[in-house]
């Protein structure tokens, strides 16, 4: 009876997790329950218990426990998602997970030969129309120093190594990006997908295997390339060519805040910004573009470009300037404005890394081995994902009924400790969690950060059991 009733409380994304043994597969779901209720929280703070402690200690050490089958719910409900909207993101981008103090067994360097961690390169789907988060399609994690092999997840969940299908002429690690690409494709099959990257998947290997498949795509331009605007044209620079392309609309969007980079080689590109309302102006054009020498005697690319610039940028400010190379259409002011808007859709990832370390305390983690950070993110992960959900649901579409991303109970219990009003929206929910989490300002003022977000969520999911737990008290004693 206590199984079963787990198994209602527990997150779907977690479901149907195999492991080969039923104490197992257990085991995750109270360890889902225990970190869903506090999900900054260490190990020790999180478990109700020393023996609680040590039963998801052990868990996170025992070898038949690894990221593929644990996430494999999670990865069948995202393509269930996926399945049930006409278009979708898929949004890739790496991130660093660093642990300072003692050495911890499997990682690797990062930035310098005394930074120890794990690289995480994660493809997140998203709605095309509303941009609203749907969960993870594909992963990879591996440490610098370790012998280069190329894993994706299949549809089973199983890590296999996968040879890739485009030239393997850069870097070993920059295989990631198309890797992923077909990782994703397996997952959600032949449905209308456009892949969203920054400037790290400006590979030429890369988007000609996407050409080549008929992929859609949005990349932004790293490196110029040579190119040309038709077939009796001469050759010249592809950034040219976009300066050049005149200019058919302007328009105001947010730009947020950003502090510069702390890695040295991004740290001249990333640099600190002041959140503002950009006026940009945006051009497009197409073009041919040709290969690098190491691609041989190949025909041009045959590509579209979109040219966004920041008109009366402050003067203490880098104007705002992207390139971005698409297979979409550019040739209306809708079409040009939807490749813009799909390509600021990659910051949702960003914020979904931030759940990740923020939210969930990822990187405050004092496990001693890459084998259990690993275990724990992809326990993190659903999680990350549901707050990332909650919060875009709650500001893309403030009206939306609160019913939409939280429970009959936690409405409840956030109308009677924060004054949740009856039939309460999105927003007004999300104002009621941060409130439990310690943010008192009006959102006018400061918006709540994922800290303050992710300690509401673990009050009311605090709450929330004891709740349930009443509520099926007084159901027996009836």
């Amino acid at each position: 009876m206590q199984n079963a009733r787990l198994l209602r409380r527990v997150s779907p994304e977690f479901n149907g997790v195999r492991l080969g043994d039923r104490r197992l597969e257990l085991r995750v779901l109270k360890t889902v329950e225990a970190l869903a209720r506090k999900p900054s929280a260490s190990i020790l703070a999180a478990a109700r218990s020393t023996a609680e402690a040590e039963a998801m200690y052990r868990l996170l050490r025992n070898p038949r426990v690894s990221m593929p089958p644990i996430l494999e719910p999670h990865l069948r409900l995202t393509a269930e998602r996926c399945a049930a909207v006409a278009k979708v993101l898929v949004i890739h981008d790496t991130s660093e997970f660093e642990y300072s103090g003692e050495e911890r067994e499997g990682l690797g360097r990062l930035r310098t030969q005394s930074s120890q961690g794990f690289l995480f390169h994660g493809s997140l789907a998203v709605e095309a129309g509303t941009r609203q988060p749907l969960g993870l399609v594909a992963i990879k994690t591996w440490v610098r120093g370790e012998t280069p092999t190329s894993t994706i997840t299949g549809r089973n969940g199983a890590r296999k190594k996968s040879g890739s299908d485009y030239a393997r002429t850069e870097s070993k690690e920059s295989d990631r990006w198309g890797e992923q690409i077909e990782a994703s494709k397996k997952r959600l099959g032949h449905h209308k997908i456009v892949h969203v990257a920054d400037r790290e998947a400006d590979i030429y290997s890369l988007l000609a295997l996407l050409r080549e498949r008929g992929d859609g795509f949005v990349i932004r331009l790293a490196r110029d390339k040579k190119a040309r605007e038709s077939d009796d044209a001469e050759r010249e620079s592809l950034i040219e060519i976009a300066a050049r392309a005149r200019a058919s609309l302007q328009i105001d969007i947010p730009i947020a805040a950003r502090t510069r980079s702390k890695m040295p080689r991004k740290a001249k590109t990333f640099t600190s910004r002041n959140a503002r309302i950009a006026n940009l102006e945006m051009a497009a054009a197409s073009a041919e573009i040709f290969g690098p020498r190491y691609a041989g005697k190949s025909a041009p690319l045959p590509i579209n470009v979109v040219h966004v610039r920041e008109l009366d940028a402050p003067a203490d400010q880098e104007p705002v300037e992207w390139i971005l190379l698409t297979s979409e259409p550019v040739d209306t002011d809708a079409a040009i404005r939807e490749v813009v808007e799909m390509y600021r859709g990659r910051w949702l990832i960003e914020e979904f890394f931030k759940a990740l370390k923020t939210g969930c305390g990822m990187e405050k983690r004092e496990l001693e081995s890459l084998q259990t950070l690993t275990n724990v993110l992809a326990l993190c992960i659903p999680i990350a994902y549901q707050l990332l959900a909650i919060r875009h649901l709650a500001r893309s579409n403030p009206t939306a009924p609160a019913r939409q991303i939280l429970s009959t109970a936690q409405i409840a219990i956030l109308q009677a400790k924060a004054r949740l009003s009856a039939d309460p929206s999105a927003h007004q929910a999300l104002v009621a969690v941060a409130y439990l989490g310690g943010h008192y300002l009006p959102f006018e003022r400061k918006k709540p950060g994922w800290r303050v977000l992710a300690r509401g969520m673990e009050r009311l999911l605090d709450l929330e059991e004891g709740w349930l737990a009443r509520a099926a008290e007084e159901e027996i004693k009836r």
